[in-house]
């Protein structure tokens, strides 16, 4: 007996038995484009990457938090603690507990010492810039947990302190810039630094927690300082002018500039030579490089002066350089108990989104840290990362009967009004039940010739020839169109058609393929920014496609089953939809529509057929559980032969993940009486021109035979018998389905 066809039947035996998890992730082996393992493929990928150290599984060993601006995600990785080694592990269960919306960034600090870390973020309140706590606590399960605190003393839950008249104002911070929570003054409680709004001195807001006789338990602030450390940035750049003395500010007249012009600040501070008193390092918009300060005596009054700089730092080794607006962090990232730095860029869009992480080794044993550069690429090296943009499309495009994966993307950034932008090929080299990829092409059919960001492939058979040509989206809503002429062989793309049939699919344009409207042409729908779908009337004939390109004209319809992705945020509708449809049939009958959204939501529609004029229903808006950032794009297949569906997942960061749904691929099985004596067949011939004939070592006369698509979708219906004809097809690969009583057997044909 065929091996294959053995694995085949016994896999579609077991799919019934054991149900798959919606949203359980798939472990996959991947491998690079030279052919080395990714060790954690399905990260996500980062552009603006922040760092924060907390236990997260109270071990009493500090995990990390990266939480990426970029999709308003927060990323966990379990620390395995081996002393002077980095050694993390993706570990995204932690990353449950985390409050469902985290805005613009993200810090981690034990403020009340009770060994649960706290989560400090921007403000939620709409129109007021300010800080959100979290107290931490471990939950039932040993997981770090939060919950927000109140602030009963003002009118939002945002940490805040008085004015002299008594009223109770937030602490100002903006969201784009990067506070510091720590104990400046060395009482045993939390102060925070943070840049005033003028953007040219740092306010200490001091903890009154201490002096109050609560220890270091509770967050009462007040404004003591500010002119912290006596230094002042300019308002319009980025220089920084130290005080010529410890008595008082640096002059403010010796800076020709007006307050409020200049916004966009990241601070990391700690006591980096052990002296009791902070260094600082200074990020800016405008500038690629940090900034450090120092103290060599202290001010008046105790005043910390920093009357040392080092404006390239570290200029004793490779400067950090990173466009635009870098960021530190300081943590210990290799576990030998003292503090390393992390810059990363934190201009979302507008900075580089490869080498994001550039890791420096405190290289010192004691006394001032000395950073040496070991990396650019701190954790993105271990994952896929496809710079801005990942939406994945599953296409066999060597006809060797695995579902390979094309992915388009934003690109590499180049400059604000340029990116590099990719269709990039990961091919399956796995086998049938346990699928493997390896990236094979980083720029497939050469499509960085365009330059156009947004590019989201889809395969359908839009000429009606058997095989699965390419639509690929556009970020000005335009479409590209290739025709697949490679027949029942592997995929072959000659010519690329832009502005195909004028079609405009919306903004952000995502397409997908399918015969909606069953009269047997294969029809486009298009998902938008605005979070509506677009339908396109396949208006031509079996092999000559044409359709109206105004989503607007009949018979095309705009807002296609009244599909609308777009969320309310912060109380009111966000207009950024991101409606990203896929077409899919489940059970081989049931034409379903999956899409993600912008909030990075995963929704599944039903009540298609039939019913194209009419609203879908809405059977799931958070699908699995699913939460991979923002701009999500989706696309589904059974790619283990397992008779599920599993789900591939794009998001903003530039990475994809693969995750296991409870969506039929073809659920005919009974499994109440399952035969000890396999079901033994052939098809033949295989390829053929005309005919497929079913032999077994059985009687089969009983038996059932149908053929599906690629897509799953029932070409002819499962009937009575055991051979097939299929002259009037055209060529392609089809799927040949085989039931006996409580056994099937479901196999690739290749019609010629």
């Amino acid at each position: 007996m065929n091996r294959i066809i053995y694995l085949i039947v016994f896999i579609c035996l077991s799919h019934s038995l054991f149900a798959q998890i919606a949203g359980e992730r798939l472990d996959i082996d991947m491998k690079k484009l030279n052919g080395v393992d990714y060790a954690m493929p399905f990260i996500g990928g980062f552009n603006n990457p922040q760092f924060s150290e907390a236990d997260f599984n109270n071990d009493g060993i500090l995990d990390l938090l990266v939480y990426d601006r970029a999709g308003y995600l927060p990323v966990t990785f379990i620390n395995n603690g081996t002393p002077n080694q980095v050694d993390y592990s993706f570990a995204p269960e932690y990353m449950e507990n985390f409050p469902s919306y985290i805005n613009s960034w993200a810090i981690m600090q034990d403020f009340n010492l009770d060994g649960a870390y706290d989560l400090f973020t921007y403000s939620n309140v709409p129109g007021i810039p300010g800080i959100e706590a979290y107290r931490g606590y471990f939950d039932s399960n040993n997981r770090l947990a939060f919950e927000q605190i109140k602030n009963y003393n003002h009118n939002y839950d945002l940490l805040s302190y008085p004015l002299e008249n008594g009223l109770e104002v937030s602490i100002y911070a903006a969201y784009v810039d990067i506070p510091s929570f720590l104990d400046v003054d060395a009482d045993g409680d939390m102060d925070v630094l943070n840049f005033s709004q003028a953007g040219n001195k740092i306010i200490f807001y001091e903890n009154q927690s201490a002096q109050m006789g609560f220890g270091s338990d509770s967050l009462i602030f007040d404004d003591t300082n500010d002119c912290w450390g006596l230094f002042l940035e300019s308002g319009t750049s980025s220089d920084i002018l130290l005080s010529n003395n410890g008595n008082e500010c640096a002059d403010e007249n010796l800076f020709l500039t007006t307050t409020g012009l200049h916004a966009g600040s990241t601070l990391a501070t700690w006591d980096n030579d052990g002296d009791g008193d902070m260094e600082i390092l200074v990020g800016d918009i405008t500038i690629n490089t940090l900034s450090y300060l120092n103290s060599t005596g202290s001010g008046s009054d105790g005043n910390l002066w920093l009357n040392e700089i080092d404006a390239t730092f570290p200029s004793y080794n490779t400067t950090v350089d990173i466009p635009l607006f870098a960021a530190p962090y300081v943590l210990d990232i290799n576990n030998d108990g003292r503090k390393d730095l992390i810059a990363s860029p934190n201009d979302e869009g507008a900075s580089v989104n490869v080498n994001v992480a550039w890791r420096y080794e405190n290289t010192t044993a004691s006394g001032e840290g000395l950073f040496d550069l070991k990396q650019k690429d701190f954790l993105t090296n271990d994952c896929i990362d496809l710079g801005q943009g990942a939406r994945p499309a599953f296409f066999d495009y060597n006809a060797d009967g695995l579902m390979d994966i094309v992915v388009g993307t934003d690109g590499y950034f180049v400059n604000l009004a340029e990116f590099d932008t990719r269709l990039i090929l990961f091919e399956n080299i796995g086998t049938f039940s346990q699928p493997a990829y390896q990236m094979v092409d980083e720029d497939w059919l050469g499509f960085s010739q365009y330059l156009d960001r947004n590019l989201a492939p889809a395969f359908g058979d839009l000429d009606g020839d058997g095989d699965l040509d390419l639509l690929v989206g556009q970020n000005d809503g335009d479409l590209f169109y290739a025709e697949n002429t490679g027949g029942a062989g592997p995929a072959v793309f000659n010519t690329i058609i832009p502005e195909y049939e004028s079609i405009f699919g919306g903004l952000k344009c995502v397409p997908t393929m399918g015969d909606v409207d069953e009269d047997g042409l294969t029809d486009i729908i298009t998902g938008y920014k605005q979070g509506r779908i677009a339908f396109f009337k396949n208006m031509g004939t079996s092999g000559s496609p044409s359709f109206e390109g105004d989503k607007t004209m009949a018979p095309n319809i705009d807002g296609f089953g009244n599909v609308d992705t777009r969320v309310e945020n912060l109380g009111n509708i966000d207009q950024r939809g991101y409606a990203s449809p896929k077409l899919f049939f489940e059970n081989g009958v049931d034409l379903k529509l999956v899409s993600g959204n912008y909030f990075g939501d995963v929704y599944v529609y039903s009540d298609i057929t039939n019913n194209i004029t009419g609203s879908f229903t809405q059977d799931d808006a958070k699908y699995g559980g699913i939460d991979e950032g923002h701009q999500v794009t989706i696309d589904v297949a059974d790619i283990d032969a397992d008779g599920y569906f599993e789900m591939v997942v794009g998001n903003f960061r530039g990475g994809f993940s693969l995750f296991n749904t409870d969506l039929v691929f073809d659920n005919t099985i009974d499994v109440d009486d399952i035969s000890a004596n396999v079901l033994e067949i052939s098809m033949i011939p295989n390829p053929t021109s005309d005919k497929i004939e079913i032999v077994s070592n059985q009687d089969i006369s009983n038996g059932e035979i149908g053929l599906m698509d690629l897509n799953g979708r029932w070409i002819s219906p499962k009937q009575k018998g055991k051979s097939l004809f299929i002259e009037d097809l055209p060529s392609g690969i089809y799927i040949v389905v085989f039931t006996l009583e409580n056994q099937q057997i479901m196999e690739r044909i290749v019609k010629h």
